[in-house]
């Protein structure tokens, strides 16, 4: 407890207490890794340790009202997570520590809600409406609308987000160039003489297929059989991509139709690591009875055998749009958007 009864413990207390200047303790208690002379580990260590027995607490929203920001900042993505979303929020996080910024997640669902209300609902925009946070990655653009978009930034909120063909408007925006990397997919089946194509959907691309954002991935893989005069029969796209258990059973239920695919797309890595599985288990081989295609390129897909087809990001490296964020947060002025490229790929291995 405080020597000075009476009143809570403040940074002057234990700047005295270690022997050291309140900025210095300031910045300790901060977080951050940028000072030019780094503290060294002696001065932090006394530092904490005065910290802890004056029982010193920092009140943050004393500190977010007198530093005009929350040094907070959040990632949005759709549930449930992919290794990819949890690769962005490692760097999220790491990146932002060096500044003294924390991170915290704002989930959505999968599926919109029933009604005319627009995904997401305004109790979770509420973090970015009301400035909660100072910025925002937001890992998948669908999910909240372009003009809402637009009225955040304008509003002051930091913001990135990963769509494929939203233009800039006070927000940076990531272009993965997911159609042409699913459409090289396609060719790649097509090329190695499949034309009875399986599709495991996400939950989300069946109840809205007709939606050109929510259902890009499913869209443009239908068109691209279309195109080639293989149509992606209506019987084989199937619910799986969410769910892991679901896409094993609806593999082993494709398997036993009467006129099963030759191969099958999988709208997320998850449900393809299974469909894998549950042909096995079926006594099918992959990829000489059913070949077998992901789409994201998580770490999973690597180490499976055989190693996973998929499209994404060669690297899981999102350094670029990360430090971007925080280079909006900081600029003493506002930043025009920007594109920011980071193009999917077709990654060959053994499953086809």
């Amino acid at each position: 407890m405080s020597e000075k009864a009476g009143r809570a413990p403040t940074q002057r207390d234990v700047a005295a207490a270690a022997g050291v200047s309140t900025a210095t303790v300031s910045y300790i208690l901060s977080g951050r890794r940028d000072r030019v002379t780094p503290v060294t580990p002696e001065t932090r260590d006394r530092v904490l340790r005065a910290v802890e027995q004056l029982g010193y607490r920092l009140d943050h929203s004393a500190r977010s009202l007198r530093r005009r920001r929350t040094e907070l900042v959040c990632v949005v993505y759709r549930m449930p997570d992919s290794p990819w979303v949890e690769r962005l929020a490692e760097q999220v996080q790491a990146i932002g520590a060096r500044s003294g910024y924390s991170m915290i997640a704002l989930p959505l669902p999968s599926s919109p809600p029933a009604g005319p209300e627009q995904v997401p609902q305004p109790s979770a925009l509420r973090v970015l409406r009301e400035r909660y946070v100072d910025g925002a990655i937001v890992a998948n653009g669908t999910l909240i609308e372009p003009d809402e978009l637009r009225r955040l930034a304008a509003g002051g909120l930091s913001l990135v987000v990963f769509h494929d063909a939203l233009p800039p408007a006070g927000f940076d925006v990531v272009d993965l160039a997911q159609r042409a990397a699913l459409t090289d997919l396609v060719a790649h089946l097509l090329d190695r003489g499949h034309t009875r194509i399986g599709y495991l959907a996400h939950d989300v691309e069946l109840a809205a297929p007709d939606d050109e954002v929510q259902s890009l991935k499913y869209r443009t893989v239908a068109a691209a059989l279309a195109a080639a005069g293989a149509p992606l029969d209506p019987r084989l796209v199937v619910p799986g991509a969410d769910v892991r258990e679901r896409a094993y059973v609806e593999t082993q239920r494709l398997l036993r139709n009467e006129r099963p695919p030759t191969a099958l797309i999988s709208s997320s890595d998850r449900g393809a690591i299974d469909a894998i599985w549950a042909a096995r288990d079926l006594g099918a081989s992959v990829p000489g009875d059913l070949a077998i295609a992901g789409i994201g390129n998580g770490t999973e897909g690597s180490a499976i055998r055989p190693a996973l087809t998929t499209v994404g990001l060669p690297r899981l490296d999102f350094t670029v749009p990360v430090t971007r964020l925080f280079e909006r947060i900081t600029a003493p002025d506002e930043l025009p958007g920007d594109r920011i490229p980071q193009p999917w790929q077709l990654i060959v291995r053994e499953s086809t």
